[in-house]
């Protein structure tokens, strides 16, 4: 790059990270990995009835498209293992993720979170995933990327348990 030029991509940069635009509610920081537990998050209730963990609403975000990353959510279908894998994909803004964080909200009433966040500092590569076990049911699943410190909602979704035919 011409020493001209790289200023002007450090400030373009800059003003992307801090400029306005659509964020999603700053996710709970969970411990180190998947944590367990029949808790909810601070900021959300359980209802009366004792039917289960409510999620705290808040719409999906279009990252900026020069920092879009890809994830794919599965749900496993044996019945034994209900567990849910999201993968991180890639994407242009790879370079710039520093963490995702997974919040699964189960049909049994429970909360469970998982981040991927490398240990070491480095970049998260594509195929890395977070596993949280699911249910039998339909389960809420919300991942939030952090990308140049800034939180994006990227998936809010309720998945089944589906057998097979």
């Amino acid at each position: 790059m011409t020493p001209k030029i790289a200023p002007l991509l450090i400030l373009i940069l800059f003003a992307l990270a801090i400029g306005p635009g659509c964020t999603a509610p700053t996710a709970p920081t969970g411990g180190g990995g998947p944590s367990g537990g029949t808790q909810a998050p601070p900021g959300t209730q359980a209802p009366a009835s004792g039917t289960g963990v409510t999620a705290p609403s808040g719409p999906v975000v279009t990252v900026p498209p020069d920092f879009d990353v890809e994830i794919q959510v599965n749900k496993n279908m044996i019945f034994t293992n209900p567990s849910i894998d999201v993968f991180y994909r890639g994407g242009k803004g790879q370079i710039f993720l520093q963490k995702m964080f997974v919040q699964v909200y189960k049909s049994d009433g429970t909360y469970e979170t998982g981040q991927l966040l490398r240990p070491d500092g480095g970049q998260i590569s594509v195929g890395d995933k977070v596993t949280i076990r699911g249910t039998t049911g339909t389960d809420r699943v919300i991942v939030t990327v952090t990308i140049l410190n800034k939180d994006y909602t990227i998936y809010d979704q309720y998945v089944e348990f589906k057998t097979r035919p």
